[in-house]
């Protein structure tokens, strides 16, 4: 008797257990099967939610911005999903924060345009288009620290999709920190002025590429990278997110490829950098990068980095009276750099010690490279003009 009711227990935990395990897999098998939302919107278009069409701070300067500010909010209410813009130019006076898990794929003929007025002394304009932070956190402070931020963000062009700063002082179009998984994807990005296209502090497995990056104003004394490479360090004063940790984290695992890069100071670099922290394999690959006013690519504290099948150039009257770099090394650690193409570049590559001023560590940073890094080296190309 005793034997048949153990028998008896054993049989309903099984079958409790079965039963719960079974439930437990049915329903996350169907929450992987929720489709996220597609949202699609056009100049034209009325926010997500009708209060912001209400708001004091609504009108022709800032209606765009608060179309796609309502849609991006609804993007973190269902956890990710897409947002969709159709054809037309679209001004955008304040930030825009994007949430995990989101995609913001722009039609052929979109303008993303940085507006500078909001018409409303009490509502200033922002600094930036977009920033890679959920709206609800995007005024918390010491929110995210290493790579545990947004995560799974793409910005995708279909067609000829342009995102223009408007030579407007220090602004930026993209500002990413504490992120992993990015994509950028066919943008091309125009007129810079003392900011830079792409702000990238702590971030992991970025892939940028098929776009392009024109035009800047130099501003004296500042050479400012299209790409720039940074940590989130308070001493430097290279980053200044609130909702960051500040814990001098590096990038890992960066792509840039198949780009153009045209009338810039640089087109991707770092200058400032933080004790003991090397941005980790950044692969520079396939892209054009002519005329540039100052060094094409700084390297400050990179490990592994890949610098490959590139093309640099300015024309060749200007090499003349020029006297600038194709790539200059800091700290740069087991570097392979081949098979690019330097043409008319006064100086292709230069490896120097160099330490930071005005601000940061002052620690200065010294070039490792192995004997096979060193003969590496000899599989680039330079093709100098004869002076008359």
């Amino acid at each position: 008797m005793g034997h048949r009711r153990k028998t008896q227990i054993k049989l309903t935990l099984f079958i409790v257990i079965f039963l719960v395990v079974t439930t437990a897999y049915t329903f996350n098998v169907h929450a992987k099967t929720i489709a996220k939302p597609i949202y699609t919107i056009t100049p034209t278009s009325k926010t997500f939610d009708s209060i912001y069409m209400n708001s004091k701070n609504y009108n022709k300067n800032t209606k765009h911005f608060f179309i796609l500010r309502s849609y991006l909010e609804q993007l973190e209410k269902t956890r990710g999903g897409k947002l969709v813009l159709k054809r037309g130019t679209y001004t955008i006076s304040n930030t825009l924060y994007i949430p995990s898990n989101s995609t913001i794929e722009f039609a052929d003929g979109v303008k993303i345009v940085k507006g500078s007025t909001t018409g409303n002394a009490s509502f200033m304009p922002s600094s930036t288009l977009f920033q890679l932070i959920r709206p609800s956190y995007a005024n918390k402070t010491d929110v995210y620290g290493k790579f545990n931020g947004e995560k799974n963000i793409s910005f995708i062009g279909k067609g000829t999709v342009t995102m223009d700063l408007k030579l407007l002082p220090r602004t930026f179009a993209i500002i990413m920190g504490h992120n992993k998984n990015i994509l950028v994807d066919h943008i091309n990005f125009k007129n810079m002025n003392g900011g830079h296209f792409i702000e990238m502090d702590a971030s992991q497995k970025v892939q940028i590429k098929n776009s392009s990056f024109k035009k800047s104003l130099h501003v004296k004394g500042h050479d400012k990278e299209g790409i720039n490479l940074d940590t989130p360090d308070r001493q430097t004063g290279g980053w200044g997110q609130k909702w960051s940790k500040y814990d001098n984290q590096a990038n890992d695992q960066i792509t840039i490829e198949n780009n153009l890069f045209d009338h810039l100071d640089r087109a991707v670099g770092t200058h400032k950098y933080s004790k003991n922290q090397l941005h980790n394999k950044v692969i520079i690959r396939n892209n054009t990068i002519k005329n540039m006013s100052s060094d094409s690519i700084r390297v400050m504290n990179w490990s592994n980095t890949i610098i490959e099948n590139n093309l640099f150039s300015v024309t060749k009257d200007a090499e003349l009276t020029r006297n600038t770099r194709g790539i200059l090394l800091s700290g740069a650690s087991n570097p392979k750099i081949q098979k690019n193409s330097f043409n008319y570049i006064p100086r292709a590559m230069q490896f120097i010690v160099w330490k930071n001023s005005n601000g940061g560590t002052t620690v200065p940073i010294y070039n490792t490279l192995s004997n096979g890094n060193k003969k590496t080296l000899e599989n680039n190309e330079i093709h100098i003009s004869t002076p008359k």
